[in-house]
Order: structure tokens, then sequence, then C-alpha cells
């Protein structure tokens, strides 16, 4: 006896009219199948639970937009906001990078600031990023502490990375020394305007204090492990960009408002890091068991088996899904977020990036036909 397929099965959920009369039959007729079927409803009520969701009120575009904004603004409003957050948050059209499309670009952001915060620099004595391994960041893992504490005195020569936008591709090829890259073709939906900017090269010096980390956990009340002597006066010397961005379809109101670029490319200076008096292991397990740093994030830092020549790439956990590719004969991640994608790679000592509201397929071919 042949019994319904599956599929039959599952449109009797969603058409029960469309089965043909002979299915119909056997049905009526099919313990087997009647089971079966009972089954199959009872994962489509589960599944229709999980994908409920409230009823939507007519709203244009720009009016969804402006609410989710308002949001967003309220939650940072709770929580201090780091200064690396701010400098994705000077310009309108900079601000487009916090999206999903520009997942790839936040990593590079979030290296210098697990650097000048004390979580990235624990990993490395000597760091020159070739390859790159995905970390799952939980965002409200993160924010769930509140407080900064001052581990020691941070300065930048000549000043903080400061991301700028420029008028154009001339300017922004001069400012930062790195050529304008040019796909061969884009996708449909990537319209214009184009637009550009700039990280100009900086180098940053960290150098522990113990006393300076007591007196700010105790004005804070954060309990800290005594830093131990090893550490207390090693130096973290940090070189970082200059860097180069395009985007496309990033517009922005006086009001902040706008939308989102539908494709980002990216260019930067592999980083560098260098640490002087403690070892790498020391700084690896004094920094990654202080306050603020989730377990699960250090876990897997922990877990990256040469950080001296691999960057931490984070991934929104739950929300994006990674896979290792070639690309222009290197080695590279290519990050999937569903509505999104991103692939970033290494080759010349310069880190690339491509991510926007496209497909894989459409960032790998972008990636491999820029010029």
């Amino acid at each position: 006896m042949r019994h319904l397929s599956e599929g039959a099965l599952r449109r009797i959920q969603d058409e029960p009219l469309a089965l043909a009369a002979v299915d119909q039959a056997h049905f009526d007729q099919c313990p087997d199948c009647k089971l079966r079927s009972e089954r199959v409803a009872a994962q489509a009520r589960a599944a229709g639970a999980l994908l409920a969701l409230p009823a939507l009120e007519s709203q244009s575009p720009r009016q969804a937009l402006l609410q989710v904004m308002q949001r967003i603004r309220e939650n940072e409003a709770s929580r201090p906001v780091g200064w690396h957050e701010r400098l994705l948050a000077d310009s309108p059209a900079w601000r487009r990078l916090s999206t999903p499309a520009g997942v790839v670009l936040v990593a590079a952001a979030l290296l210098v600031a697990f650097t000048a915060t004390g979580v990235l620099p624990n990993l490395i004595k000597v760091f020159e990023p070739r390859s790159f391994a995905p970390v799952a960041v939980s965002p409200s893992g993160l924010n769930s502490a509140n407080r900064i504490l001052d581990y020691g005195a941070l300065s930048w020569t000549p000043a903080p990375p400061s991301p700028e936008q420029v008028a154009d591709a001339s300017t922004a090829a001069s400012r930062s020394g790195l050529p304008v890259l040019i796909p061969a073709s884009l996708p449909p939906g990537v319209v214009g305007p184009v637009s550009y900017g700039v990280v100009s090269h900086a180098t940053g010096v960290l150098t522990f204090d113990a006393a300076r980390l007591r007196a700010s956990a105790a004005n804070q009340g954060v309990k800290v492990a005594p830093m131990p002597a090893a550490i207390d006066h090693s130096t973290i010397y940090v070189s970082a960009g200059p860097a180069l961005v395009e985007l496309w379809g990033a517009s922005a109101d006086s009001a902040g408002a706008g939308s989102a670029p539908t494709l980002v490319i990216a260019q930067t200076r592999v980083p560098r890091v260098e640490s002087t008096g403690a070892g790498t292991r020391q700084l690896e397990e004094y920094l990654l068991s202080q306050p603020g740093v989730p377990p699960e994030l250090a876990a897997q830092l922990r877990a990256i088996k040469d950080p001296s020549t691999t960057l931490p790439i984070p991934i929104p956990a739950g929300l994006a899904t990674t896979k290792s590719i070639t690309i222009n004969g290197v080695s590279g991640l290519l990050v999937d977020a569903g509505i999104a994608a991103g692939v970033v790679w290494e080759k010349g000592n310069v880190i690339y990036a491509v991510g926007g509201q496209l497909t894989p397929d459409q960032v790998i071919a972008l990636a491999s036909s820029l010029h």
C-alpha cells in the first residue's frame, strides 16, 4: 500500500480541499496516514506559536524606522556608551554600520575597543592577524556590566581612531593611502549615492596600573582580583589603521533618520599589537576573568588556536551563521545574517570586507570582482 507523502500530509494542513480524490479516499481509510497527519499538525501548531507576531499597525517604512531608532536611543540611554560606540555614532552615515549589513565592519571597531578595555591584548604579545575566527557575542551579555574600569593610562598618537566622511573617492584614497576598490558590476538593488569615509592611522599605548584599577573598582563598587605584579606597569602598544570605507545607498536626513547601506566595502591595514612586561598566558588568565567579560566569550577567545595571527570576528549570537571560504586565493570568513551577508579576508597586509543587504553568493561575487 502506498501511503501519502510528507508533502501531501502537510498540504492537508494548509489546503484541506486541494487533496486529490484518490488521495483523500486513502487518507480517510488509513490509520497510519492519519497518525502521521496528526504529528504534522502538531508541528504546524508549534511553529505557528513560535512565529506568531502581534498585529501590525499600518504605517510607512519611514515611520517604522523612526520607531526602531527611538527604541535604540532609549536602550542606549539606559547604559553608559563606550567610546568605540560613540565613534560609530558621530555622524548619520556612520550610524548605518550598526545594521546587520555592517556586521563585519563592527568587528573591526570591536577589535580596537577590546584592545583598549583589556579584552583582546590578553591573548597576544605580538598580534598581526592573517586569519579569522567567529566569536558569538550576546549583546545582553556585554551590556550586563554597565561599569568600565580604569586599568591604566591610555593615550593615542596623534589622536584616537575616528571615522571621517570625505567628499569623493580621490580624497578618500589620498587621506587613507589605500586604493578605492571598484566592483566589476553591482547586483540589482544596489544603487547610489556612494559615500566615502576614512579612519587615519593611530598608535595607542595602554600601561596597566594596579593602583588606578583599585581606585576605579572601589569608586564603582566592583570587586576585582588583585593585579599580578608581572602585569602591573606592563604596556600594550596598538597600531591601527588607516582604513577606507565605501557605502552604497546610505542616506540620512537632518534628524539622523535614513536608510541603511545596501553595500559596504571596507579595507584596513592589518593592525598590530605588542606587549611588554607580562607574558601572554598571564595576561590571558587575568584579564579574561575580570568583571564585564562574559564567561562564554572568554571561553571562545581562549579556544582560538593561534591568537597571535587570528582576528576574532564578533557575530551576534543566534542571528548569523559563518562559514570558512576561499576568496581571491586566500582563506576568508563568510557571515550570513539572513537579510544581509558579508565576507572578510586578508591579503597583502590589508584586511578587506564586503557586506550588505545581499545574499552570500552576491557578496562573494562582488568581493571576487574588486579591482
